[in-house]
Formats: C-alpha cells, sequence, structure tokens
C-alpha cells in the first residue's frame, strides 16, 4: 500500500525557507522525499541553508515584500519543475509594542511581507497549476494571533487574521480545481525571530501562558505541514490547522 504521507516526486517552494520554520518545513519535505525549492532575501544565508540540505535542494533569492519578485521567482521555479506544494512561511514580526505606537512606516513593512507576499505567491502559482491540470497543496505558516488576541503584536495579528480569511476564500474558489489550501497556526516557536522577545523581561510570562510549558521547535511545525501536503489530506481545504501547546485554550 502507497505511503499516503509520502512526497515523493512532488516539487515544493517553501518562502522564508532559510532558517526557523521555513527551514524544519523544508527538511521534513525532503525526508518525505520532496525536492524544495527555498526563498529568502538574504542571499549569502539562502544558500548556506540550500547546501545544508543536501541535492534534493536548491535556492532562490526574494523578496517577499514585492509582487513582480514573486512572479518571476516563482516563473524560475516552474521551469525547473512544476510546482505541486507552496509553503508560504515568510514573514516578519519585528515589533512588539502597543497599537498606538505604531508607525505607518512599520505598518506598512508588515502587511507587505506577510499579507500581500503569501497572497500573491499564492495566486501565481494557483494559476500555473489551473493551466497544467495539476492538483496543489498550498499551506500558510500564520500563527495562533491571528485567531486569540495577544497583546503589543497587533500589526502581526491582523496580517495572520486576514491570512486565515483569504486561505477560506481561496480554498473555497479553487476546490473545483482540486488545488487546495490550508493554514498551520502554530503558538510561539523557538527560533531566531522570538530569541530576543523571550530573553527579555516579557519572556517569563509569555512561557507560562503555554499550558505543555515549552516553546514548539520547527519540527512540531513540519509535521502539520507534511500532511497537508500529501496525500494523507487530499480531502482537507480550508482548514486551520493550530499547532501552539494549548496557547489558545488559556
Amino acid at each position: 500500500m502507497p505511503n499516503p504521507f509520502s512526497l515523493e516526486g512532488k516539487t515544493a517552494i517553501v518562502t522564508g525557507g532559510s532558517r526557523g520554520i521555513g527551514h524544519g518545513i523544508a527538511r521534513a519535505f525532503i525526508a518525505a522525499g520532496a525536492r524544495v525549492i527555498i526563498t529568502a532575501r538574504n542571499e549569502a544565508q539562502l544558500n548556506e541553508a540550500a547546501a545544508s540540505l543536501g541535492p534534493n535542494c536548491i535556492a532562490r533569492t526574494c523578496d517577499n515584500s514585492d509582487p513582480a519578485a514573486i512572479a518571476a521567482m516563482v516563473e524560475s521555479a516552474w521551469r525547473l519543475s512544476p510546482v505541486d506544494i507552496l509553503v508560504n512561511n515568510a514573514g516578519i514580526s519585528p515589533y512588539y509594542k502597543k497599537s498606538e505606537h505604531v508607525t505607518v512606516e512599520e505598518w506598512d513593512s508588515v502587511v507587505d511581507v506577510n499579507m500581500r507576499g503569501t497572497y500573491f505567491c499564492s495566486v501565481e502559482v494557483a494559476k500555473r497549476q489551473f493551466d497544467a491540470g495539476l492538483a496543489g497543496s498550498i499551506v500558510n505558516v500564520t500563527s495562533v494571533t491571528g485567531v486569540m488576541p495577544v497583546a503589543r503584536q497587533g500589526v502581526y495579528a491582523a496580517t495572520k487574521a486576514g491570512i486565515h480569511q483569504f486561505t477560506k476564500v481561496m480554498a473555497l474558489e479553487w476546490a473545483d480545481k482540486n488545488v487546495r489550501v490550508n493554514a498551520i497556526a502554530p503558538g510561539w516557536v523557538e527560533t531566531e525571530l522570538v530569541g530576543d522577545l523571550f530573553a527579555s523581561r516579557h519572556g517569563e510570562g509569555l512561557r507560562a501562558d503555554i499550558p505543555m510549558g515549552r516553546l514548539a521547535t520547527p519540527e512540531d511545525v513540519a509535521g502539520a505541514a507534511v500532511w497537508l501536503a500529501s496525500d494523507a489530506a487530499s480531502y482537507v481545504t480550508g482548514s486551520v490547522i493550530v499547532v501552539d501547546g494549548g496557547r489558545q485554550l488559556v
């Protein structure tokens, strides 16, 4: 009997794949048999990450805030191989401040990468999947802040809640084309993105709010991504899978 969790013969794009959650997902996809294209803005860091993942991974630089750069990246990837799986993981959360202190420039920088980038990367991949008659899986990495309020995360949370909504809309619109769209909403994950925050005076309180008593690892999120990308989830679309150690229950 074929393994329904296998990604053998599949090609995936993982945005923001040079570190953290994206790197963990790329590694898990390769272990499941996929060929993976990882993207990021920092070329040196990206190439180093691709080399660490082995011969079934290649790198493509891309600024996820720029729809033209996204279109060029997807076209370049498609020339190598039709893309079966897209993981929209690229995102930023550089500000930890109350809403009244957020500037217009800070708002725009987060929205452009997180929400606009995810939207247009999904569209660029999906249009090509439609034309090729290819069954596809799009997995959006969001956040538990998109389903529950977390202080000082207003802009980031707004982008993730917005992604949840267009995940459902795209799933509805594209179901008849056999392109599935789902999201994973992690809680706090042990990555460079949150290292400084958890080392600050806020860290102890944030950790205490997690019923399982620890931060997630990228591997905790990667397992859900492999499932959603695989045939094991072939009837799953429009879902938001929360991977948060029980944080939203508090």
